[in-house]
């Protein structure tokens, strides 16, 4: 067995410390100290069926809040602690069925525990202009995601398409609610809409495809690639959609080079994002265009190269589904823009 089944094996541990304060009368959560232990084993085996791997990892996770910083100006409350015993577990093949040809699975049962944000947050978030409360009485976030992935692939030419599902039984989510905080800032009283950290089930379901093409004509070398992606969000417990999910997207590209030179032109589609829940709105589809080329060269006996991009190209006004209803119209995605640089490798 020794010969068939080779194996190899990581073990690791993890240690980390985050130490956060927000201070003053714009501070949205208190000041937290979150700390995460975790061990974890990963193995790896060559078997007729093809590559299998594995892991487990054990973690604990301590977020504690300091509580109010003035008692006399109660907002986040007294002292709080929360722990969290997390467990998650994953099994996976890559199986090469057909010289050209391979079929990957990956099966996963995941833990997350709840963020300081999450859990203690009450008040004004500046970066997204909304009235955020945490809910300090938040479980573990636990699902279970199944990955399925077929490939041909010849030298520089493939084809890959994959598609995944993720069911939550406690997915933790940020919602409007519906309600209006008001606030008394320098300007007077101001009004805020109010979101909401919350647990739901939740389910997330999507399809990936990725292609690339090589084309050698009189000196040149293109390489002609594309991608597509979307995913379905919803509720499982009420049907609606989840809130900042991304549209179906298409991108296509075309990289060209012959001797020192290599210029790339991208095309990147974004449709409309109409499937979104009763306090959220849509988000228009859009095209940008980017453009960028590059020249290698010897500098000092140094190799250089140096380039200028383009993207945004048409200057399209366009904006994320995945920002914050509440600021998105505030935010588009950068207009037309042009870098150009040199860099050199010493």
């Amino acid at each position: 067995l020794g010969d068939v089944y080779k194996r190899q094996s990581v073990v690791g541990a993890q240690f980390e410390r985050v130490d956060f304060s927000a201070l003053g009368e714009e501070a949205f959560v208190p000041t937290t100290d979150t700390r995460r232990r975790a061990l974890f084993l990963v193995e790896e085996a060559a078997s007729p069926i093809g590559t299998l791997s594995g892991g487990v990892r054990l973690e604990r996770v301590e977020v504690s809040s300091r509580g109010d910083a003035d008692p006399e100006e109660p907002k986040f409350g007294p002292p709080a602690s929360r722990s969290f015993t997390l467990r998650s577990a994953s099994i996976g093949d890559v199986w090469k069925f057909a010289p050209l040809w391979s079929l990957s699975a990956s099966l996963s049962s995941t833990a997350r525990a709840p963020t300081s944000f999450e859990l203690f947050a009450n008040g004004v978030h500046v970066a997204t202009a909304a009235y955020e409360r945490g809910d300090p009485t938040l479980g573990i976030e636990r699902g279970n995601n199944l990955d399925l992935a077929v490939q041909w692939k010849e030298g520089a030419n493939r084809v890959r398409l994959g598609a995944y599902l993720a069911r939550f039984s406690r997915f933790i989510s940020l919602e409007a609610t519906g309600n209006t905080i008001t606030e008394d800032g320098e300007d007077g009283e101001q009004s805020f809409p109010e979101f909401q950290y919350r647990a739901i089930r939740a389910e997330l379901r999507g399809v990936e495809i990725e292609a690339s093409h090589r084309l050698q004509l009189r000196g040149w070398t293109f390489d002609f690639s594309g991608k597509l992606d979307t995913t379905r969000a919803s509720n499982r417990d009420t049907g609606e959609p989840l809130p900042r999910i991304a549209p179906l997207r298409v991108t296509f590209g075309v990289d060209a080079a012959t001797g020192p030179w290599l210029g790339r032109l991208e095309i990147e589609r974004a449709s409309r994002q109409d499937r979104v829940p009763a306090l959220d709105s849509e988000t228009a589809g859009y095209t940008l265009v980017n453009l960028a080329l590059t020249h290698r060269f010897a500098l000092l006996g140094k190799d250089a190269f140096w380039f200028v991009k383009g993207t945004n190209l048409a200057d399209k006004l366009a904006y994320s589904a995945a920002t914050v209803e509440t600021i998105r119209g505030l935010v588009p995605l950068p207009g037309r823009a042009v870098k150009a640089g040199l860099r050199v490798a010493f």
